[in-house]
Order: C-alpha cells, then structure tokens, then sequence
C-alpha cells in the first residue's frame, strides 16, 4: 500500500522495560492482580510505559496467551473534577459503540473502585505528528537536508481515511473535538487509525446544527467559533481536520503564535495562514484545504461534501481502493469493509 513509512532516524518513545518501571507498573498490577501479571492467569503482562497524562498512565501490554500487542490506559478518577469524569465517561461510551477500520478499537473494560483500565487496539507504527516533524527536519543522512515532502497521492491515503472515520463518527451523531495529528495512528500495514476520543460528544442536533458549547481541544487545532465560545457543530471537526492536511502539505501549521491571544487573533480572521504551494499540489487539493479554513462554518463543507468533491470522486477514493487492495495481511473483513464504504461512495457496485 502507498503509505507514509516510518522514516529512518525515527524517534521512538524514550520508555524502558516493565522491570525498569517498577514505579509505573505498581498500580497497575496492585489494582488488577488478576488481569495484570506476568502470566497466565493473568490475561495481559506489562511491556513499558508509553504516555503519562495527569490522571492515566498508558502501557504497552502483552496477551498471554495470544502475544497480540495492546495498549492498557489506568485512569484514577478519585482526584478528578466532574467535568473530568464526564469526559472520561464519553470516551468511553462513544469508543463501546464504534466499529470501524480506521478508528481504534476499545476491546474490553475493567473496573476497581475508582479507578479504571482500559484495553485498546495499538497502532504499531506511531503517530502522524511524529512523522510530520521528521519529513520536517530530517535526521542527518536522510535526504538532502531538505524538507521531505508528501506527494499528493500519500495525503489522500491518509485524508480519505481520515474522512472516512469522521464520517462514521458524525453519522452516528458524534464529535470528536480534539482531532490532531497525534491522534492520528499509523500501522505498519498503511492504515489509518483515528485515536482519543477523550472530548468526543454524542449528541441531538438541533435544528440550527449548532450542537455543542463546550470549550475543549487542542489550542492549535481549534474552530474560529470555539474560541469565540459560540455554539459549534460537526463543523468544527472539519476545521481541525483542515489544518490536519494543511499540515500534511506544508509540514507546518496553518497557525503559529508565541501566546493564545496571538493564536486566537490569527485563527479568527480569514486567511491569516501562508498559502499553500501550487507547485507541488493540485488546485482541487488546495481549493479543498482552503474551504475546510473557513472562518465561518457554513462556509465549511461537510465530510460528506468533502467525500463527493472533484478530488475524492476522480481519484481520492479509488486510490485508496487500490491501496486497500495492496495490503498483505490484512484481515479480510476490514478489506472489505474499507472498499464497500469506498464503493458506496462512488456509487460503485464492483465489491471485489
């Protein structure tokens, strides 16, 4: 499949062992002794830590008996405000009713007291930030100490999975509100797998479309109406994922600011971001990105106008049919999934 390889020189998460983390892994194992140990009975063993936020620690687990690799999050809700528990509370009912390729999968749930474990899908080849900040500023020996940059043919493998996934999510009346590049996990295979749906929100649209008020994300990616705190809708996805493929192409953000109000300033007056290259992507690509930047959300597409534009319908889409195809070892029933979805969007009845 065309893909985003991991580049040489990638940076892998400066964690160590389980028997060197001895500190981490503690509570762990002293709150699910018989989920969590060394062997069986114990269903899943500790490989290292790999992300500490301010109320969860994430490892990389083992399963005993099957050897597939799977990420454990410990979340300590003891010490957390309501709104804290609430988004814990989302994330973990919006993951339990969501099955697709390209979106991480909650496989099972425990619980002690207050505190809670969470076993995921791992995307084995880390995250597009990490990729975005190589092709960037490649390691010495990579190139010619230039930029590397993305064809246009990488970024719809990338984009249209990424749509596919929002799509998804706001078909079943989600949002995911934190949509950025390192929340965008690669697999070896090629796949795209959307991850941390700890702002996500389930809702009832109103007649407006305006569905959430809510003061959440991530500073660089968010919509101009959220920082004004306006209502919002599923349209402020598809501004956070505007400045995803902006960042694709550019390997830059739209928006760089040395404080908030500088940030706020830039992102809520229209065109206030370099423009992109016209020498190195197509009009439709750019015309596209543009139109996802609109400081007004009705002037944004939906994802399923982005889905029925000229640059998915003519080649998006069925460039990831084909990639899809080139897979070796994919499971049979994703395959098929990823190109029925595809097929339904083309209105195409070929489902081989």
């Amino acid at each position: 499949m065309q893909r985003s390889e991991p580049l040489r020189g990638h940076k892998r998460e400066s964690c160590t062992s389980d028997h060197q983390n001895h500190h981490y892994v503690s509570p762990l194992v002293s709150s699910f002794p018989t989920v969590v140990g060394p062997r069986l009975p114990c269903k899943y063993r500790v490989r290292r830590v790999i992300g500490r936020g301010g109320f969860s620690t994430v490892w990389l687990l083992i399963n005993n008996e099957s050897g597939e690799m799977v990420v454990g999050k410990l979340t300590d809700s003891s010490h957390t405000t309501t709104s804290s528990k609430g988004f814990a509370a989302a994330e973990v009912e919006n993951m339990r009713c969501c099955s697709h390729p390209n979106i991480i999968s909650l496989i099972e749930t425990f619980q002690a007291g207050e505190k809670y474990l969470y076993i995921l899908e791992y995307a084995n080849a880390g995250d597009l930030q990490t990729q975005v900040d190589i092709r960037a500023q490649p390691p010495p020996g990579t190139s010619d100490g230039g930029p590397i940059w993305y064809c246009e043919d990488e970024v719809l493998v990338i984009f249209a999975q990424l749509a596919l996934a929002i799509r998804y999510l706001h078909d079943r009346r989600i949002m995911h509100r934190d949509l950025k590049t390192p929340n965008v996990l690669l697999t070896c295979s090629g796949l795209i797998k959307l991850g941390d749906f700890g702002f996500s929100r389930q809702y009832q649209e109103s007649v407006s479309g305006e569905v959430g008020n809510t003061f959440c994300g991530t500073p660089y990616y968010l919509a101009p109406e959220l920082w004004q705190r306006q209502s919002y809708s599923r349209k402020a996805d598809i501004w956070s994922l505007g400045v995803i493929i902006y960042e694709l192409l550019a390997l830059k953000k739209p928006f760089l600011a040395t404080n908030l109000s500088e940030l706020m300033e830039m992102v809520t007056r229209q065109g206030s971001f370099d423009p992109l290259p016209t020498g190195r992507y197509s009009p439709e690509m750019i015309l596209l990105v543009n139109r996802m930047l609109k400081v007004d959300p009705s002037e944004r597409p939906s994802i399923n106008e982005i889905l029925a534009s000229p640059l998915f319908q003519t080649r998006g889409l069925s460039i990831l049919k084909i990639n899809v195809r080139r897979i070796k070892n994919l499971d049979e029933q994703v395959q098929m999934r990823l190109v029925e979805d595809v097929n339904t969007l083309l209105g195409d009845n070929d489902v081989s």
